[in-house]
This record gives C-alpha cells, structure tokens and sequence, in this order.
C-alpha cells in the first residue's frame, strides 16, 4: 500500500485520490450533502441530472481507487472491481442527463454471471 497523505500533499490530485478539482461547487456542495451530511426532513429535492452524475463518478472514483488497494487476484479485489463496473455503467447511462431505453437494455443485456460486462466501450471507462 501507498504511503498516508500528509497535510502538505494536495490529496484532490494524487493518483490515490478522485480529482475533486474538475467539480463546480454546486457540484461539490451537492456530494458533499448527500454523502457526509444526514437529510433535512421535511427537504425538497436538490436533485439534477448533472449533480447525480457528479456523484456518481465521484462514486466510480473512489471505488476504483479503493479496489486497486487489494491484491490484483484477491477476492475483494474481484468484488470491487464488479462494484467499479457497475458505477461506469451507471455513469454512461447518467451522462446525459436522462437514461435512455436503448442504452439501458444494452448494459442489461451486457451483464453476465459474476458481474463481468461484455461491453468492451464500458470497460475502457475504468
């Protein structure tokens, strides 16, 4: 495993790290809410197409910076990396504001047993 970070090192862009420069501050606020903050009840929705996908790479990111902290034939590392699969997916799906059918039923139809992804354009994304 890597070495910690110390408070000198910019941690938003060490390779261990998502790149939470890239994100506009509503952009932050928003995973920063949804993440770390519990809801405010009663609360309307700050939910947005963009903001969603700004989480959900965030997501994608983490969990492939975490998955790379296990040995490459572990079966933690299998298990993450089916979890990383699943959030590029996701994303692809989100990017664009909606998910449409047809991209829908070609990542459904993409899956296999154990997780693995026959969509070779969704396993360039991770």
């Amino acid at each position: 495993m890597g070495a910690s970070p110390t408070p000198e090192m910019d941690s938003a862009a060490s390779p261990n790290f998502p790149n939470l420069h890239s994100l506009d501050k509503t952009s932050l606020a928003f995973i920063t809410n949804h993440v770390f903050l519990p809801p405010k009840l009663p609360s309307k929705s700050d939910r947005t197409p963009k903001l969603e996908a700004a989480l959900i790479h965030v997501f994608k990111d983490c969990a492939q910076t975490f998955s790379n902290r296990f040995e490459p034939q572990s079966n933690s590392r299998h298990a993450w990396d089916v979890i990383v699969r699943m959030l590029a997916s996701t994303a692809l799906l989100h990017d664009r504001g909606v998910v449409e059918e047809d991209q829908l039923d070609k990542q459904i139809a993409g899956i296999k047993v154990g997780g693995e992804h026959s969509n070779h354009f969704t396993s360039n994304l991770i």
